[in-house]
Parts: C-alpha cells; sequence; structure tokens
C-alpha cells in the first residue's frame, strides 16, 4: 500500500504532500487540477514495483530503467519526454518521494526520483533496485473509457504496431483482463462485492473465443457491441475479482468510476468499492460526480472507514493547491456541491420571475 508521498514541481504542482493515505483516497477538483495525472503518477511507481519483482527474479534488471519506461508510456509524452512532466512555472527539478508499506505482506521500502526538463526517457536521479514485493500483491487502473469492446485494436495498436494513443493504463487493464478465470479462495468479502455487481444488471461479463468478452443474462449472449456501457464498466471489476487479478492485496485506481452509470448503479458501486476496501485492499479515486463524494461520505461514516479526500484548486497562473478532509468525519466545501446549490438558486430565480 501507498502510504505517503511528497511531491514537487510535478505537473501543475509547486508542491503536493500526504503524510498518510487512507484505504480509501478520493480526489476532487475542476478540469485541469491534476487529478488524473496525480493517479497516473502513483500508479506507475506502484506498477513499476510490482513488475520489477516479478522480473528480478530471472533477469539483472535496472529498477530504474523500468520506472523510466512506465513513466513514459503512462503519459505518453510528446517530443522532449518525461521533462514535459516538470511544472512549466518553475526551473526546478521534478522530485518525488513514495514511501510503501503493506502489513499482511511484509513489505516495507521507499522510492525517491528526480529529474529536470531535460530529460527525455532516462532517469539518473533514482535508485538502482528496490525490495521486491510478493507475487500476491496487485495493483490496476481502470481508466475512465471501458476497454472491452476496443480490446482487440487496443492491444494490436501497442503491442504489434507500437503506437501511441492507448496508453499503459489501458494496456496494462487488458492483459489483467485477459487472464482467464482461475480457481481458488476469494475473501468473503469480495465474494459478496463480485455477487452484488452482478446483480446490479442480472447477468455478468464472460471471455469467449479469442480473448473477446460477451454479456451472459440467462442463457442469452451479447456481443460487448450491443452491451451497454455501464454493464461493461461493471463487468471489468467483476472480471477481475473471478481471474484473481484482484485481491485483497490489492491497491487500485479508479478514474471517474462513475462514467455511464446511472445515479443509483453509482451509489452501488461506492458501497462495492467500500467493502473492497474492507477486504485490505487500497483504493484511490478521481471524480467529478456528486453520488460518488457523498456515497463515500456517507458509508465512510456510517462503516467508520478511514475516507481521505483532497481538494484540488488552482487559480489562473498559479500552482495546484489541495485541502486533505476525512470524509468519516466532515462533508468537505467543494465545487461538485456549490453548482448543485447554483442550479438550486438559479430555478427558484426563474419560479420567481426574478
Amino acid at each position: 500500500m501507498i502510504k505517503s508521498v511528497i511531491l514537487q514541481n510535478f505537473m501543475g504542482y509547486g508542491q503536493f504532500k500526504s503524510q498518510e493515505f487512507g484505504p480509501v483516497n478520493i480526489i476532487i477538483g475542476k478540469n485541469d487540477t491534476g487529478k488524473t495525472g496525480l493517479l497516473k503518477l502513483l500508479y506507475s511507481s506502484c506498477k513499476t514495483i510490482d513488475v520489477y519483482g516479478k522480473r528480478s527474479k530471472n533477469e539483472d534488471i535496472s529498477f530504474k530503467r523500468l520506472l523510466a519506461e512506465k513513466l513514459t508510456d503512462t503519459y505518453q509524452p510528446g517530443k522532449k519526454g518525461l521533462g514535459e512532466l516538470v511544472n512549466k512555472f518553475t526551473k526546478e527539478k521534478l522530485r518525488v518521494d513514495i514511501e510503501f508499506g503493506h502489513k499482511s505482506l511484509g513489505y516495507e521500502d521507499r522510492l525517491s526520483f528526480s529529474f529536470g526538463e531535460s530529460t527525455t526517457n532516462t532517469i539518473n536521479d533514482c535508485q538502482e533496485n528496490i525490495k521486491s514485493i510478493s507475487e500476491n500483491f496487485r495493483c490496476l487502473f481502470i481508466p475512465a473509457k471501458e476497454v472491452l469492446t476496443s480490446l482487440k485494436a487496443i492491444r494490436a495498436t501497442r503491442d504489434n504496431l507500437h503506437m501511441p494513443g492507448f496508453d499503459d493504463t489501458y494496456l496494462d487493464l487488458i492483459r489483467a483482463l485477459v487472464i482467464p478465470t482461475q480457481k481458488g479462495n476469494v475473501t468473503e468479502e469480495l465474494k459478496t462485492v463480485n455477487i452484488k455487481l452482478e446483480d446490479l444488471f442480472e447477468g455478468h461479463i464472460e471471455q469467449s473465443l479469442e480473448d473477446d468478452f460477451v454479456f451472459k443474462k440467462g442463457n442469452t449472449e451479447f456481443p460487448m457491441q450491443l452491451t451497454a456501457e455501464g454493464v461493461k464498466k461493471i463487468g471489468i471489476l467483476t472480471t477481475l475479482i473471478r481471474n484473481r487479478q484482484l485481491n485483497s492485496n490489492s491497491v487500485l485506481f479508479l478514474d471517474e468510476p462513475e462514467t455511464t452509470l446511472h445515479p443509483e448503479a453509482t451509489r452501488e458501486l461506492v458501497e462495492m468499492l467500500m467493502l473492497m476496501a474492507k477486504s485490505g485492499m487500497q483504493i484511490f479515486i478521481a471524480t467529478h460526480n456528486y453520488f460518488v463524494l457523498k456515497q463515500m461520505h456517507l458509508s465512510a461514516k456510517r462503516d467508520s472507514i478511514t475516507t481521505n479526500c483532497y481538494v484540488l484548486n488552482r487559480d489562473r497562473g498559479k500552482s495546484i493547491e489541495c485541502s486533505l478532509y476525512h470524509l468519516e468525519k466532515d462533508f468537505p466545501e467543494n465545487a461538485i456541491s456549490d453548482e448543485a446549490v447554483k442550479m438550486s438558486e438559479e430555478e427558484v430565480k426563474i419560479d420567481l420571475g426574478l
């Protein structure tokens, strides 16, 4: 699990600091406040540790080279390379310090690296090695756009043609999805999650021939092209639970998980994510959605689940600033709720003829 982070001069951030991430961490803010960028940085760092642990057993490999490759393939910067991630309003280097710790897997280590705006695809100021983590560890990122319909096209674009367009959050997710369903123990919390998620649409996503997926409802099968977007979004989670790519030792990143979902399904999804956190999983979410935020607050308060809410703000020409709230205690002031209030006030004025 990711315990803490200190970022300096990263994208629009002058500084971002979290001394202690919780089991659930939600990031909110207006467009261009760096929500997805922050998720991708944490994911890239976490995923590199996962990959390094597996590959270093059989080959002599440099951790910092793997990290540079993962950051490049995740952000897909332009011709200037990784240097484009450095804050444009300063000449100082981008600096990252992340502390990792996983009690159940007995893992603890720290990652620190930095680079300047002239950096292309190599990070010199970084450790060569880091402790290997257990093979039971999982790190997954679910982007806002669903991948099941375009699965083959994305794999061909990246694996065969080596073309940019779909970054590593998509490719890594696809590689996890096509792993066949496995037999084995699943924690009771995740069994409950899987059943409830599939009950939302009275069916489930299933892998067919040649890595294609279909939606099965009773004895009827529907191709992905004819399956509702919300079903596919939920189906990604249920597939990852059933094929053991999501387990209680996972760190899960979700970018706008509410996309394509009805508010009722959104609230149910949030409840399931909180159950995942109870099983031991750590969750990071970026969202614009009031229903996600409010249900997180209600669930965290009801079940006493530590849930950090990072509210991001940026004035024109200034660095992104962050305020931290604990959703199990407080509901934060935020632009999402403000817009709902503005709409209500506008309706009153219209009704009164003002």
